[in-house]
């Protein structure tokens, strides 16, 4: 009996200890809020924003109000591209929802232990990270059109049509083969070692629609080498009939800019 008292005080004091530690170790915006976002799994999120009932972002109290709308925003005007008030590709929308697509946003990056966390209470959801000091700032790319576009891809275009957009070798896909063809003559090049071909494959086809759209704030490197619609057509004419097809509804009018004027498409939590 002794010797279980001693265990259970030792289990005690880790715990009192490890507490402790996490509270020192884990900043503000990532404990638990007192009035996190009603619609939340996780109540370090204060605010939320659901566009289309297909993309919710979540916000922690060192995401600014301002940061989240225009998140949500460009959300939008992905999704609603030509502006007409109305998703533009049901089936997308569909895809969204049954891969239960999520966005986090924080000040500027989580950190591990809030991850694990968000990871476990988010287990079988498509998440995309973003942070909010990248967001709409005037001194820098506005990362929010790109890691919004991340998740629309690989929770909707690369789940609805596999055998187009999907960023597997394996599966043969249009998007794939365009991505390796770029890569094979030099229209294209990333040299960052964590990024695999899959990963590639998701960052040619943003870049490609920068192009296409004419976003030359995202052109900036020589990672994509064809930076006008006029140049995809004449070195990848590929890509052209991937996002001009009749098959499915791709964002080809107008580029993101945080201004949407259809605001019954967006239905916010916690936002004073």
């Amino acid at each position: 009996m002794r010797f279980i008292k001693k265990i259970v005080l030792v289990v005690i004091v880790l715990l009192l200890v490890g507490f402790v530690f996490l509270k020192i170790i884990i900043p503000d915006e990532f404990k638990s809020q007192e009035n996190p976002a009603s619609n939340s799994p996780l109540d370090m999120f204060d605010k939320s924003a659901v566009i289309f009932y297909a993309i919710t972002i979540y916000g922690t109290n060192g995401v600014p109000a301002e940061k989240l709308k225009h998140a949500a925003e460009v959300t939008a005007q992905w999704l609603d591209n030509n502006q007409d008030g109305q998703i533009d590709d049901k089936n997308l929308q569909k895809a969204l929802i049954k891969n239960k697509a999520v966005v986090i946003m924080s000040q500027d990056g989580f950190s591990m232990l809030p991850m694990l966390q968000i990871m476990s209470k988010f287990s079988g959801h498509a998440l995309q990270d973003l942070s909010a000091e990248e967001t709409n700032n005037p001194s820098r790319r506005d990362a929010s059109q790109e890691e919004i576009h991340h998740i629309i891809m690989n929770a909707g275009f690369q789940k609805m049509l596999p055998k187009t957009f999907s960023d597997q070798e394996s599966d043969g896909s249009k998007l794939y083969k365009i991505w390796k063809y770029a890569n094979d003559n030099g229209f294209y090049a990333y040299d960052d070692p964590t990024c695999d071909d899959a990963c590639k494959t998701t960052e040619f086809v943003y870049l490609a629609t920068a192009a296409y759209l004419d976003s030359q704030a995202d052109l900036f490197s020589d990672e994509m080498r064809v930076k006008t619609r006029m140049e995809l057509k004449e070195k990848l004419p590929g890509i052209l009939e991937l996002f001009e097809s009749n098959a499915y509804i791709y964002p080809i009018h107008i580029w993101p800019d945080g201004n949407y004027k259809h605001a019954k498409n967006i239905k916010y939590f916690g936002l004073k």
